[in-house]
């Protein structure tokens, strides 16, 4: 469930009011997500998500992303720009969470996706990082490479008990040292999703995308990176085992929307394993901080493991093609 913080039909009313969207019609919890309190809103205007922000999102980077998000909208890419109070403001709060009005996007993320699916993602990856190219604004990847030491340092206590946890992290210190030695530093970036897994990207019946949702990862990086990120999500099974056909699929359909330049494609089998890195490490803090009594059921690390095996052993980008 991730209403995490109630919210009235008063509440909603109170709050609306600030925006000229017309009556309010209907409030509805929306069960799917982790980490923030989401609402469907109908309005005599329309609908639209209501987002109280939660403590796992940084209040300090809600601007930006607002900012970003109304950015991609106006240039006409499917993301879920916000709603602007009178006062030209995009934030608000609601019981004593920091909120957004957005744009609610039509579509569903797709539940079995196939290369379809894969091919029309790659595409608006794709366009996400043209047309955000040129976004001025700079926010640092707060989940980058720098971050993982310390994330490392957080399972520690947690994993002295746990013998699988501990051989994880023994092997993750000698693969950060590896990559820190190999690791781009003059690549295209700009502002990136980072976070484009299967449930972020809407699409109609016809496995177009119609939407791409959560940005409250995105940040200022490399885009060969957030593709590797995109790929570790869509290529390989829910257990973790690659899907080659998936993988070439999503790059396809990215590759020939914006052109990976050779030094791109030579970087992807690091940047995979660096996003495999990460979502193992977040996967395992959470997995060894978890308290039974909460709702939400931590996801298995050993998934993102395997997809680290995996690249290993590729040695060229073109492998993935």
């Amino acid at each position: 469930m991730a209403v995490f913080t109630p919210v009235s039909l008063e509440d909603a009313r109170a709050y609306l009011s600030a925006y000229d969207i017309g009556e309010l019609i209907h409030l509805e919890g929306i069960e799917e997500g982790v980490s923030n309190t989401n609402f469907k809103v109908e309005t005599t205007s329309g609908l639209y998500a209501l987002t109280l922000f939660e403590a796992a999102t940084p209040e300090d980077s809600l601007p930006w992303f607002m900012d970003y998000t109304l950015y991609l909208d106006r240039k006409g890419y499917p993301a879920p720009g916000p709603a602007l109070k009178r006062d030209g403001q995009s934030l608000g709060r609601i019981n004593g969470k920091p909120c957004a009005l957005i744009k609610w996007l039509p579509g569903r993320w797709p539940r079995n996706p196939d290369t379809r699916h894969a091919a029309s993602a790659g595409e608006y990856l794709a366009k996400l990082h043209l047309i955000g190219g040129d976004f001025p604004q700079y926010r640092a990847n707060s989940m980058g490479p720098a971050s993982w030491p310390g994330l490392i340092a957080r399972c520690e206590p947690k994993a002295a008990t746990s013998p699988r946890a501990q051989e994880i992290l023994a092997d993750f210190r000698e693969e950060l040292a590896f990559l820190k030695g190999v690791w781009p530093a003059d690549l295209p970036k700009g502002a990136i999703h980072a976070d484009y897994f299967t449930d972020n990207v809407l699409m109609n019946d016809d496995g177009i995308v119609t939407g791409v949702i959560d940005y409250y990862y995105a940040c200022t990086d490399f885009y060969a990176y957030d593709l590797a990120v995109a790929l570790n999500a869509w290529g390989f099974t829910p257990g973790g085992q690659p899907q080659p056909q998936m993988i070439s699929a999503f790059i396809k359909g990215y590759h020939e929307t914006r052109p990976l330049s050779e030094a791109e494609i030579n970087a992807l089998p690091l940047f995979a394993r660096g996003s495999a890195v990460r979502f193992t490490l977040t996967r395992l803090y959470d997995l060894l901080n978890h308290d039974p009594s909460w709702v939400v059921k931590p996801k298995d690390p050993e998934a993102f493991y395997r997809r680290l095996d995996h690249h290993r052993g590729i040695k060229t980008g073109h492998t993935y093609f």
